[in-house]
């Protein structure tokens, strides 16, 4: 008698965000630290098992971007961006969400008074 065996169609779900991707969201905080933002950060996972990060202002508190992994693909959106971002690497997004906060902060650098 020949038996047959089933297997369960299990699939990996990768729960929250990997060593590589934290040290990525941690580059942009130094870069963006760097230029005079002040951030905290929160994160988690969705119902779904995918992972999010915010970075919020640290006197305020006031959420100034939203990064998600869904699907395998990265989103970003902020006040600083004009569309949500998208990517296939983190490295890749965060390098497309960089530049805009940064010229952010220059045209508020510019804005400011003068100490006197």
């Amino acid at each position: 008698m020949i038996g047959t065996v089933c297997r369960a169609d299990v699939r990996f779900r990768r729960r929250g965000w990997s060593n590589y991707e934290l040290a990525q969201f941690h580059r942009m905080i130094a870069i963006l630290c760097g230029v005079g933002f002040a951030f905290e950060t929160d994160s988690g996972v969705t119902d779904e098992g995918d992972p999010w990060l915010v970075f919020c202002e640290a006197d305020s508190g006031e959420v100034c971007a939203h990064f998600a992994r869904i699907g395998g693909e990265y989103v970003a959106f902020g006040p600083c961006l004009d569309q949500i971002l998208t990517g296939t690497t983190l490295r890749q997004l965060a390098d497309h969400f960089i530049d805009p906060c940064r010229s952010a902060a220059s045209a508020r650098s510019r804005s400011a008074p003068a100490a006197r």
